[in-house]
């Protein structure tokens, strides 16, 4: 009777440990699906916030690519100009000259999800590479686009001084709306007057400048490169684009 009651006592011992074992598991899986939940609803509000940066960024871009095709494109006629020389006017000239005033530099939104480990939450392997990789990919435009902010401020902008060109440049410039959506914040009011007197050299010595072929090639050359590694950002971002929406739950 002793080994009997020892039996049943040792089942009973035995049926509660496995009985609190499964309460252990059932506990640690709920623990591990609430979590899931959790990071899953975060990684969504990651995933749409992504969208929209990249989306502005998009944007951005495409402004940046279009103004240095509007610089190449300018840079192109004066060179135009210097090759035939002939009845070239005066107003056209410069105004050709005027749109090399500008940096277009990519400032794209910033966000803080390698250095938070957020990066983490987002699952896609293809999307998270992606996006690891993204501030190198500016890096390589950002460079490029470093080179023309110092020719403009150290040769352009002394050239045009000397030309006397540089306020009605910078009027034009602020004149242009489209300028003014490269801004971050535009107050859509131009600070220079319009000038009232011409001081501009006459175009024959403008345009016998030693300098100017030099820059005016300069221009193209630059401008040409950043926007080749400019639309290889633009194809990486229509990538994390397509990815985003495919990870999205609407």
């Amino acid at each position: 009777m002793d080994q009997n009651k020892t039996g049943k006592y040792l089942k009973y011992a035995i049926g509660e440990i496995v009985l609190v074992m499964i309460g252990i598991l059932l506990a640690l899986q709920v623990n591990t699906w609430n979590e899931y939940r959790k990071n899953n609803i975060q990684e969504q509000q990651i995933l749409s916030q992504l969208k929209d940066e990249y989306t502005a960024n998009l944007l951005q871009l495409e402004q940046k690519i279009a103004h240095r095709k509007k610089m190449i494109a300018a840079a192109n006629k004066v060179l135009q100009y210097i090759d035939e020389p002939a009845n070239v006017n005066s107003d056209s000239l410069i105004n050709e000259l005027n749109i090399y005033i500008g940096t277009p530099t990519i400032e794209p939104i910033e966000n803080n999800l390698i250095n938070s480990g957020d990066i983490n939450l987002i699952r896609n392997k293809k999307l998270k590479q992606l996006l690891i990789h993204w501030p190198s990919d500016v890096l390589g435009v950002q460079e490029i686009e470093q080179i023309w902010f110092t020719r403009m401020w150290e040769s352009i902008v002394p050239m045009f001084t000397e030309f006397g060109i540089l306020r009605s440049g910078f009027f034009t410039w602020w004149n242009d709306e489209h300028n003014l959506k490269w801004l971050k914040e535009s107050t859509n009011v131009n600070p220079f007057q319009k000038p009232k007197s011409n001081k501009a050299l006459k175009v024959d010595k403008i345009l016998r400048s030693k300098e100017l072929e030099g820059l005016t090639s300069l221009v193209i050359s630059v401008n040409y490169s950043a926007n080749f590694q400019s639309q290889a950002l633009h194809k990486r971002i229509l990538e994390i684009l397509d990815l985003l929406g495919q990870e999205i739950k609407e």
